[in-house]
């Protein structure tokens, strides 16, 4: 395990990002970090309904793993969705489940919110984060210098 700690964090303030039927998730959740020059943040909370889901997910333990990139139709109920934006990237995992099956998984562009979306957002405004990738590609997170 990687760690490292934070010194100091000022709080910008929480956002909650109200999605309409037809918004798409992820790029909008983009849109805005865009926007309001959000670089670095956490996604708190998700939850909706989604007329479209996109997501991938490993299929093995290998170094570099498998993925497979899965799409689902709707209805379906969004009942988690969290992770980190990084350098104005987000990385965020879900929980969601249709009439028959539950989903999880790595989100991707092009999942469409069916009624509502409502996403928290917390700016780490102070900390300066950034990605770097090991030997093997994975990426950690670690502290700018």
């Amino acid at each position: 395990m990687k760690t490292f700690r934070i010194e100091e964090c000022k709080e910008k303030g929480l956002f909650i990002l109200n999605l309409e039927p037809g918004d798409l998730l992820l790029e909008s959740i983009k849109k805005f970090v865009q926007e309001n020059f959000i670089k670095n943040g956490c996604v708190i909370s998700g939850i909706g309904t989604l007329k479209k889901l996109r997501y991938h997910r490993v299929l093995n333990t290998n170094y570099v793993p498998e993925n497979e990139y899965l799409t689902i139709e709707g209805p379906i109920e969004l009942s988690a969705l969290q992770g980190l934006i990084i350098n104005y990237e987000p990385h965020l995992h879900f929980v969601a489940s249709d009439l028959e099956r539950t989903y999880s998984g790595h989100l991707e562009d092009g999942c469409e919110v069916l009624y509502l979306g409502e996403i928290l957002l917390l700016p780490l405004e102070d900390i300066k984060l950034k990605r770097i990738p090991d030997e093997r590609n994975v990426t950690y997170i670690t502290l700018e210098e």
